[in-house]
């Protein structure tokens, strides 16, 4: 059954809604994966059977410039003698901001700058109370021992920022702002260009912090012609001309990008959270969260039930001898990931980022790194021991998968809303307008809007689901249920 979380913030839980809600959602994508994966077969949109897209991923790792390894090894210095040089009561806070210096770092040089820049002007005006991080920078999973048991991420800054030595800061930005144009951006541009020849008209391209998308735009805008929309924490933004920008909806945006409005997509990991692009067949991680399933979150913006492209292109961007593009070489080897559903190994991957967490702190990273890719082919090799995998055998011709006809059609999936107390009889449901209900059941705080109408719901994406199998509101059928033949 759907998974529902409500949480009722008190004043000093107010950013826990933010982890909050994307523990929750993180949930939900494996059980949004097995409902699409049997929707697929089981349902009948516009006269045709649904079907989900074949991915094509590549990963492309980058070798940095020397001065870029240069600046990126200065970086993890400073971040683990911070760290290791803290008392053991100023070590929980001190290592949640070294930690998001180095996510930081990992998306991109310029995300890095904006930080330490702040962080050197508080230095100078003495001031504890400036707010430095945001929302984005909470941890990725409730197993990320450094956000402890606080309540307050100010309370983190508050406490770490007198523990850094400011020269030390400024010697790092002085690096970093030497440096050119980065090579990941570069690369970025070729990549582009790789998937619009092979007829993919509009790309996505996703990233953790909203500096790198900030940065990223001006050097897109620059070097290229290609147009271009925004989507992060601070909304939706569209282009004014000369480097200004302007704030628009979260639907606005979809709205555009649906209609062809741009080639690019930028946008953080707020994307993530409710809007579906399955019109879009190709996507660019620019850089990867170290907690896998927030790529999952990510790739099911575009392959979802009605992708329009049969294969949908996914281009993964790492620098190479880190210790995330290290573990997400192993992933992908060792269990496919990306290109299969890997539900049953989640244990494996929700311990990821708290490994990684602990791996740039410690004083020899280079021994937990190794230890991280232990334990992930120990996990793998437990998980194949515990069950055979069904998929595999489909996919190696042993057994044959017929095809059985769809449940359901859109038509049926009308009259049952509108003979719902015989059919659903848990549900309440009141007609709102010919196309819509509101629709609540079991577990349900509140009522939802939903429709069947698929042209409807492309036009209300914001406060509207498609009641239909692949979406966690639809209920699993019962037997008494299923149509006639």
């Amino acid at each position: 059954m759907p998974l529902f979380l409500e949480v009722t913030p008190t004043a000093g839980q107010e950013r826990h809604k933010y982890a909050a809600r994307q523990s929750a959602a993180v949930i939900a994508f494996w059980e949004d994966r097995d409902r699409r994966a049997w929707g697929s077969q089981n349902s009948v949109i516009d006269g045709k059977r649904g079907q989900l897209a074949t991915r094509e991923v590549e990963d492309v790792f980058l070798q940095m410039t020397g001065d870029e390894r240069a600046a990126y090894e200065a970086v993890e210095r400073y971040i683990r003698d911070t760290y290791n040089q803290a008392s053991l009561d100023q070590r929980n806070a001190v290592g949640f901001v070294m930690t998001i210096y180095r996510k930081r770092l990992a998306s991109s040089f310029y995300a890095l700058k904006q930080t330490l820049t702040k962080r050197r002007e508080s230095m100078l005006r003495a001031n504890s109370t400036v707010t430095l991080f945001s929302d984005e920078d909470l941890p990725e999973d409730e197993l990320d021992e450094n956000a402890g048991e606080q309540d307050d991420l100010t309370e983190m800054e508050r406490a770490a920022l007198f523990l850094n030595d400011r020269s030390a800061v400024e010697d790092l930005l002085r690096q970093i702002e030497w440096l050119p144009e980065d090579t990941k951006s570069k690369a970025l541009r070729g990549v582009l260009g790789d998937i619009r020849s092979a007829g993919y008209k509009q790309v996505m391209i996703f990233t953790q912090f909203t500096d790198t998308p900030d940065y990223l735009r001006g050097e897109l805008q620059r070097e290229t012609d290609l147009k271009i929309l925004c989507f992060s924490g601070r909304g939706g933004e569209v282009p004014l001309g000369q480097g200004r920008w302007s704030t628009v909806s979260r639907e606005d945006v979809r709205r555009r990008f649906s209609r062809g409005e741009a080639d690019v997509l930028l946008c953080t990991d707020a994307a993530a959270e409710g809007l579906n692009f399955q019109f879009c067949g190709a996507l660019i991680n620019y850089d990867l969260p170290w907690n896998p399933m927030r790529v999952e979150q990510r790739i099911g913006r575009i392959d979802r039930l009605g992708q329009k492209y049969p294969n949908i292109r996914i281009v993964n961007l790492h620098y190479e001898d880190t210790v995330e593009a290290n573990v997400y070489k192993v992933l992908r080897d060792r269990i496919g990931m990306f290109n299969k559903v890997v539900g049953k190994l989640q244990p494996i991957l929700s311990r990821i980022a708290g490994q990684i967490t602990r791996a740039v702190l410690v004083k020899n990273e280079t021994a937990a790194a190794a230890s991280i890719l232990e334990d992930i082919q120990h996990g793998v090799v437990e998980a194949e021991e515990a069950a055979f995998d069904l998929d595999s055998l489909l996919a190696g011709g042993d057994i044959e998968a017929p095809l059985t006809p769809a449940l359901y059609d859109l038509g049926y999936l009308g009259r049952v809303l509108e003979d719902h107390e015989r059919m659903i009889p848990e549900a309440s449901i009141q007609r709102r307008s010919e196309k819509e209900a509101f629709y609540q059941t079991q577990g349900m705080t509140s009522p939802i809007r939903v429709t069947v109408n698929p042209d409807y719901y492309e036009d209300h994406l914001e406060d509207v689901e498609l009641w239909s199998p692949g979406n966690p509101m639809f209920p699993w059928p019962a037997a008494e249920e299923l149509p006639a033949d």
